[in-house]
């Protein structure tokens, strides 16, 4: 019981960690370069490798099931990405976007095969995601020097060691819930509508924070509230009927993040609750 948790705890740091280089690289670029077309070139590129690339990396990772290795190259490829930063950022966020697309497979695979029913698990690995990008982004927008981002070593080779001196969970297919599948195949158009939502959101995220990091107070708002929204959503949805709590959260969201354009406040809450469900999310996909 101890052990899935610390295992989530770990990821969910390299989560963050992972975004917040990603962050720090795509926004220091576009300080030091006024280059447009170089600029949206890397950011295209850099979603293309860490989203769409997730989708080769799971049939890779499927086929066959070493998912120690693969974490242990995630984590290798960040750190060959900081090494890259000082010579060259472009190629620098190209190994980032294949070390984010490693870290995402990684860890939800992980998360799902040390407890296929648990949703905090998937809160927490998900969690620091928006906290490392945004806070990436401010940072990287304020420091000249790409030097700083070598300060991430650190941390990074103590996750490194801990990834390998890790038990992970034996890579098997999990026994399907019949009462859980009957639902889903009955809601097909629910689950549609939700995996599209989670593939917008993504896309919304990193555009907000490519054309807003300025505006530092409303995205701190954004990323501590996100994240809070997917520990709480992953705890709650764990414990009582996630349809439900799906569709109030969603639906509760679009109606205050409609009226949140000029309110912190009420902007918080609506990320929180639009956010409360990709834990749950992440674990039925």
């Amino acid at each position: 019981m101890k052990n899935k948790y610390n295992i989530a705890i770990a990821f969910g740091m390299l989560h963050g960690l992972n975004d917040f280089v990603a962050g720090y690289l795509l926004a220091h670029l576009s300080v030091v370069s006024d280059n447009t077309l170089l600029n949206t070139t890397c950011f295209l590129v850099y979603s293309i490798l860490a989203f769409a690339g997730q989708l080769p990396i799971g049939f890779l990772l499927d086929s066959n099931h070493k998912i120690k290795s693969f974490s242990l190259f995630a984590v290798i490829c960040l750190l060959m990405a900081i090494a890259l930063a000082p010579i060259s950022v472009f190629m620098a966020i190209i190994v980032s976007g294949v070390a984010s697309a490693f870290v995402h497979v990684s860890g939800g695979t992980v998360c799902y095969l040390s407890d296929n029913k648990n949703s905090s698990l998937s809160g927490i690995f998900t969690a620091p995601g928006v906290i490392g990008l945004i806070s990436g982004g401010i940072f990287g927008s304020i420091q000249e020097s790409i030097y700083y981002i070598i300060l991430l070593v650190i941390p990074l080779a103590v996750l490194l060691f801990f990834v390998w001196k890790m038990s992970f969970p034996k890579y098997i297919n999990a026994p399907i819930n019949t009462a859980q599948s009957s639902i889903l195949d009955t809601h097909d158009a629910f689950m549609l509508l939700l995996l599209a939502a989670i593939a917008f959101r993504s896309l919304f995220w990193n555009i907000l924070h490519i054309m807003c990091f300025k505006d530092t107070v409303w995205l701190w708002g954004l990323g501590i509230s996100a994240a809070l929204g997917k520990l709480i959503g992953g705890y709650i949805t764990y414990k009582v009927n996630w349809r439900k709590f799906v569709f109030v959260s969603i639906i509760t969201a679009v109606i205050i993040l409609n009226f949140s354009t000029n309110n912190l406040i009420l902007f918080c809450i609506g990320v929180a609750l639009l956010q409360s469900a990709v834990p749950i999310t992440l674990l039925l996909m």
